[in-house]
């Protein structure tokens, strides 16, 4: 959960590349998911829903903040919506009195896309992407970002640190909050 100092620290720094607000006042709007298939394009970012773009905290009524994320994470697991689908975790929290929910959006390893548009985030902005050396390109950055699907054809396995797996079990464990595949 973010700290108060941390939201009024994003809050007064405004929009940019990994920050984004959306007034939201009683729904969710579809720029929403745009914003979100755009950092999972890029390099990931905040999301603040309640919050007007000059960063002014107008809040979203208290009723309508667990519709919203319920109607969020449906929107999101829906892969005639966003493809391939993801799971982020909103959170409703309160800031001086007014209710706003934040998502935070990790970088993704795939190139997604809503309502089979692609989108990426170009400075505070999110911006369509229909030229095929564009959508090649991000494929490329993401290749370099994450290797686990980097073929290194000269590792052989006495180059693995086997004495690291109790150490990397036990960061796995401690980050699934106990229930991990790797615990057995």
């Amino acid at each position: 959960m973010l700290s108060t100092n941390k939201i009024k620290d994003l809050l007064l720094h405004g929009e940019n590349r990994q920050v984004e607000f959306k007034k939201c006042t009683d729904k969710v709007s579809a720029s929403v998911y745009e914003t979100v298939c755009s950092f999972l394009n890029r390099f990931g970012g905040d999301l603040f829903m309640g919050v007007l773009d000059d960063g002014t905290v107008l809040g979203i009524p208290e009723r309508a903040a667990s519709d919203m994320v319920k109607n969020f994470i449906s929107s999101i697991s829906n892969p005639a919506l966003l493809t391939p689908t993801v799971y982020l975790v909103p959170e409703i929290l309160k800031y001086r009195g007014k209710t706003i929910i934040h998502v935070h959006v990790p970088p993704s390893a795939e190139v997604h896309s809503y309502k089979r548009v692609i989108y990426d985030r170009v400075d505070d902005a999110d911006v369509k992407v229909t030229a095929t050396a564009q959508i090649a390109q991000m494929y490329i950055r993401k290749q370099e970002i994450f290797t686990e699907r980097k073929i290194y054809p000269y590792v052989q396995a006495e180059d693995l640190r086997l004495d690291l797996l109790p150490r990397l079990r036990r960061m796995a464990e401690n980050n699934s909050g106990q229930n991990h595949p790797w615990n057995g």
